[in-house]
């Protein structure tokens, strides 16, 4: 470090400012200290920071259970929770997580779920949490149930909501704690951004900025220097001013400035310009003390690092040689903190589905539900190359159409399915096919062969459609919309877009082919149908 005076001395002032910093060693005074530091962030980064980790690991959270059924409704009810408060607070899960990220770290670091309200699904009797929310941490409060015991038990304490210690305000129904930033057995948490140090070397920043407007009111308003005379009329002609003179110029100018003042408050001056008249030897300037030295930026630079290198951006320094070197941010550990609060909240969700079984436990289906807590996946983390990974873990086939599309094109799977859906009937992939030469890749199975392409499928259904026609009642014969006969039953949307008759034949042929291979191999008329129309649209401008 250079031993220059001037950095000495504001070493020691930077010194002398941190003595000053106390930050609260009790829970409640740490929670109101971060609640204020937030409510205006001097430093930039503690609030940004914070509320993108928050947004960042608010990502969609599923039920899977091993009924199809009871996966469908648990994940209905994570999409309506608080849906009886629509318009005072947002509905779903989504929204709660928020509450959950938000309380965990940007204040008390002590999230606990309330349930204020069960409700009973009409159909299936299952008895779910339809109203809940996550309490203000720093309005909880502890009373130790054995105080001349210190056994260090896990339940040592009851928690109440407020100072009061009331039998009704009792948390002991209905709620679920977690604490991230303290043993089971803690009576309270660390606030995160305590913990960490982040306040404390926010309250350093403060301090400085505190001085420096200190400073800046002790110099301001500042002085003006006025000069009389020249170096050249003293020494040929003799004219000089003496103190009496100089008075009296000093005089006619504060004059002139309180002149000026005053016209702020009167409507009849304010339009009426202050004049001063001078000889060509007068000249006024500015005087304002150089304040450079408390305004540098190193004075924040190690508070600012400190407190990145607390929300989990460590400063690291590379370089092959010991005159070539760089400073990077590796934010692993921020990542791995946002990945963890997603985990704990899924931990969160498991103990929630958990207490809904208990609630349920008279109902043997329920009893024991076999499910798993899925999230989606942090989006706000991922690479290019993270992407193109996945698309070629994709096209080998080792992981499914849904992980591709959620993750590479960041969209809804299920909407995406639905549009696949419309676009196969209404015909738009044979609209937006590219040019042949384009398209090879994935031949697929082959659809075009037999019937042959000059010839009309017979309406005595003696060919392919007598097979799927047999294979349906009579009572089931109005639910078949497919295979089609001829190409006089084609749909209207087909027909315009295939003017030609042999373009219909040929889009016949192989949709009737198509809807019978994937009738036998799914048994399922209506995703047959779909995945025929995709296929017939697909094939139907082929050339062979």
């Amino acid at each position: 470090m250079s031993n220059d005076p001037q950095n000495t001395l504001l070493n020691h002032i930077l010194a002398m400012m941190v003595r000053k910093i106390i930050v609260p060693s009790d829970f409640h005074g740490q929670v109101i200290a971060v609640k204020e530091m937030l409510q205006n962030d001097i430093s930039g980064l503690v609030d940004s920071l914070t509320d993108f980790a928050v947004e960042t690991a608010t990502v969609d959270f599923n039920i899977e259970a091993t009924d199809d059924l009871i996966t469908g409704i648990l994940n209905t009810w994570l999409e309506r929770i608080n849906s009886d408060l629509r318009g005072k607070i947002p509905t779903g899960i989504k929204p709660l997580a928020k509450q959950y990220f938000m309380e965990r770290w940007k204040y008390s670091s002590f999230p606990v779920l309330k349930i204020s309200k069960w409700d009973a699904d009409p159909k299936t009797k299952l008895v779910l949490p339809s109203r809940m929310f996550f309490l203000d941490g720093g309005s909880i409060f502890a009373q130790d149930k054995n105080p001349n015991d210190a056994g260090l038990s896990i339940d040592q304490y009851d928690y109440f909501l407020g100072k009061n210690l009331e039998a009704k305000s009792k948390l002991d129904k209905n709620v679920i704690f977690t604490r991230q930033n303290g043993r089971w057995h803690d009576k309270y948490p660390i606030p995160f951004l305590v913990k960490r140090g982040v306040y404390h070397n926010w309250r350093i920043i403060e301090a400085i900025k505190r001085n420096e407007i200190d400073i800046l009111d002790q110099v301001i308003p500042y002085m003006l220097l006025i000069k009389k005379g020249t170096e050249r009329l003293a020494l040929d002609k003799g004219i000089n001013y003496d103190d009496k003179k100089l008075k009296q110029v000093i005089q006619q100018m504060e004059d002139l400035i309180r002149k000026a003042k005053s016209a702020h408050f009167d409507l009849e001056k304010a339009f009426t310009t202050p004049v001063r008249a001078s000889q060509f030897d007068e000249e006024i300037k500015h005087l304002i003390p150089d304040l450079s030295s408390i305004f540098q930026p190193d004075l924040f630079a190690s508070a600012e690092k400190n407190i990145i290198a607390g929300l989990g951006f460590i400063d690291v320094v590379e370089g092959e040689t010991t005159t070539r070197r760089e400073s990077i941010l590796n934010p692993k550990p921020f990542i791995q903190e946002v990945i963890s609060g997603v985990d704990d909240f899924k931990q969160l969700l498991k103990d929630l589905v958990l207490l809904i079984v208990e609630k349920n436990q008279d109902q043997p289906k329920y009893a024991e539900l076999n499910f798993e807590i899925t999230s989606s996946p942090v989006r706000g983390f991922m690479t290019d190359k993270f992407k193109e990974r996945i698309r070629q873990l994709y096209d080998r086939g080792r992981v499914s159409s849904q992980t591709a599309v959620e993750l590479i094109g960041e969209i809804d799977f299920e909407v995406e399915v639905r549009r696949r859906e419309k676009e196969a009937k209404d015909g738009i992939e044979y609209i937006m096919a590219p040019p042949l030469i384009e398209n090879r890749e994935g031949v697929g199975q082959d659809f075009s062969n037999s019937p042959s392409a000059d010839k009309e499928p017979p309406d005595d259904k003696s060919g392919i459609e007598a097979k799927n026609f047999n294979k349906a009642s009579l009572d089931d014969a109005e639910l078949m919309a497919a295979p089609y006969q001829s190409v006089r039953d084609l749909p209207q949307n087909v027909k315009d877009k295939l003017p030609s008759l042999k373009l219909r034949r040929k889009w016949l042929r192989i949709f009737n082919n198509a809807f019978d291979f994937y009738l036998n191999k799914l048994n399922d008329e209506k995703k047959a149908e779909s995945n025929a129309f995709a296929t017939a649209w697909a094939k139907v401008n082929d050339s062979n």
